[in-house]
């Protein structure tokens, strides 16, 4: 099985007007004296957003904004497993970090947010390109008031061959997967930093990380606040994974999505 992704810009053809109330939690690329301000360099953003078929250039509500609004959205479990949606603005090295005081304090926020990443079996362990479930923001510790770029540290998660071969590791599993449901390659959807740490403890996952030096290390992620009345805009696209038979891994992220962007309403 693969990770497809769904830009569902179809459904953009007849949109209904809403509320626009929320619309200040769209989300926009930062201004470059914000990055250095927030310790990063932003010459040394790699893959920084551009207008695009990901992005558009649009009015920001806010100083520190650039006028390039993100269209593609993503889907995430918090660490309890709600429902959201983020962007990607780009990644950084630890080399990205200035070297005064704010590049300290910036490094020491991207290292205490946690994005987990869970790559299928059988790809690359530390890749973002084929994935077996969306992935898993730690928003604990004040997200939304202390990580002001949204910068998350990627920890890569995968099953060990003790969860996998082994008697208890196999019944550990189907345990999460009734609670849960299965990802694409059959194992449990991990949905939880309990869950996560629970698995760690036993040995039945790994987490892995990127060298210092990887621009991949760090992302720029960006969680919209409050999607709600105009926060996604009705121009945004979701990015989701696909099971083989076209259909969504997990629908509940869709349908609320498409909800919010047409309604400016959960589902």
């Amino acid at each position: 099985m693969k990770t497809h992704l769904s830009l569902l810009a179809l459904a953009l053809l007849a949109v209904p007007a809403i509320t626009q109330a929320d619309v200040e939690d769209r989300l926009y690329d930062f201004t470059d004296a914000y990055y250095l301000e927030n310790g990063v360099n932003p010459v040394m953003i790699a893959g920084r957003m551009e207008p695009g078929p990901i992005a558009v250039e649009d009015e920001p509500n806010f100083p520190f904004q650039r006028n390039v609004r993100a269209l593609l959205t993503l889907p995430a479990y918090d660490h309890s497993g709600n429902i959201n949606y983020f962007t990607v603005l780009g990644g950084l090295a630890a080399t990205a970090f200035t070297a005064d005081p704010a590049g300290q304090e910036a490094r020491a926020i991207a290292d205490s947010f946690i994005e987990y990443v869970f790559p299928q079996a059988g790809t690359d362990p530390v890749g973002l390109g084929a994935l077996r479930q969306s992935v898993l923001l730690d928003m604990r510790n004040g997200y939304f008031s202390g990580d002001p770029l949204g910068i998350w540290l990627h920890v890569w998660v995968s099953y060990t061959d003790k969860a996998l071969n082994t008697r208890a590791g196999k019944k550990a599993l189907d345990a999460i997967a009734k609670k849960n449901g299965r990802d694409l390659d059959g194992t449990p959807l991990i949905k939880s930093v309990g869950d996560i740490d629970s698995l760690f403890k036993k040995g039945y996952v790994t987490k892995i990380t990127r060298a210092e030096t990887d621009s991949l290390r760090y992302a720029i992620c960006p969680v919209i606040e409050d999607p709600t009345d105009g926060g996604i805009a009705p121009d945004q696209f979701l990015a989701i994974t696909l099971k083989d038979d076209g259909t969504p891994l997990e629908p509940d992220f869709l349908t609320n999505f498409e909800s919010l962007r047409l309604t400016g309403d959960w589902e």
